[in-house]
């Protein structure tokens, strides 16, 4: 890997550890996952069950490193499991804490 690549992939995961994307779904899906079908086949599998109308968008975060934030919850919750609003919750604490321990571990690589 040539050293414009290596800059290139160092930027994309500086984004990636700046920002925070959080999309909590409900409905039907069912895929069976193995070693040879992994998070890519799964987020086809959703795509193609969002636009089947078999999952709807209950919940959904966009947090930015200088504090910028996005949020969206869907108007009529009647429907939706408390469950999905707890785990968009903890998806999105688990996703801080995450970014802030990696942040965390590259200052101290840097010192």
């Amino acid at each position: 890997m040539g050293l414009k690549a290596a800059l290139q992939k160092l930027d994309t995961a500086v984004k990636d550890l700046t920002s925070l994307h959080v999309q909590t779904f409900s409905g039907e899906l069912s895929i069976t996952l193995s070693s040879d079908k992994g998070y890519d086949t799964l987020r086809a599998e959703m795509k193609k069950a969002i636009k089947d109308g078999n999952l709807t968008l209950v919940a959904e975060t966009l947090a930015q490193f200088d504090g910028d934030s996005y949020n969206f919850v869907k108007q009529d919750l009647s429907d939706i499991p408390t469950l999905a609003l707890e785990v968009h919750k903890n998806a999105v604490e688990a996703g801080i804490e995450t970014r802030l321990g990696l942040l965390g571990l590259f200052k101290g690589l840097i010192k």
